[in-house]
């Protein structure tokens, strides 16, 4: 089971990877607004939860040279898709300075106690990822769903690194 989740997850990876510069080129979306990033959070948390029609019903319309269909909601600030052939969607924001990226960070993680239920939700111990600098990770205590929220650093242009925040949530088989 687990190394169904982690194929899972490295497949997510790569598809973000292959679709992220077509996502960015089409996203016209204004800056993240709090209540909006609350609204995705809780929304995908529902449907994952709920089942692969409730997942299909957040699918719009094929993301060009890619795997995954953009999620149906506002998401603004992020970019967003649903995986065709797996129950999983993936976020992540434009690149930012490391400040901003950690404010965009623990403006989420304190959205997602509105978002996802306590009577429902648990925080889990997260797999640190090679470009992790912070992960946090919560599991539906029915369905088995996860959702796992990491600050991100990569390579950029003149030795300064870029800073982001991704956003995964799938279904446990």
């Amino acid at each position: 089971m687990h190394a169904r989740s982690f194929l899972s997850f490295l497949f997510l990876v790569g598809s973000l990877a292959g679709a992220a510069r077509a996502i960015a080129a089409e996203d016209t979306s204004p800056p993240s607004a709090t209540s909006d990033t609350v609204n995705v959070v809780r929304q995908v948390a529902k449907a994952l939860t709920a089942g692969s029609d409730a997942i299909q019903d957040l699918r719009g319309p094929p993301i060009e040279h890619s795997n995954l269909d953009r999620l149906k909601l506002p998401t603004p600030g992020m970019d967003c898709g649903i995986a065709r052939s797996l129950l999983y969607v993936a976020c992540h924001s434009t690149s930012f300075n490391k400040n901003e990226a950690e404010a965009m960070f623990a403006r989420i993680m304190d959205d997602v106690q509105t978002a996802l239920p306590s009577d429902s939700w648990r925080a889990v111990e997260a797999t640190p990822q090679v470009d992790s600098i912070r992960i946090r990770s919560y599991y539906h205590l029915k369905s088995g769903a996860q959702i796992d929220i990491d600050l991100v650093a990569g390579p950029g242009v003149d030795a300064q690194p870029l800073y982001w925040v991704r956003v995964h949530g799938w279904k446990r088989y």
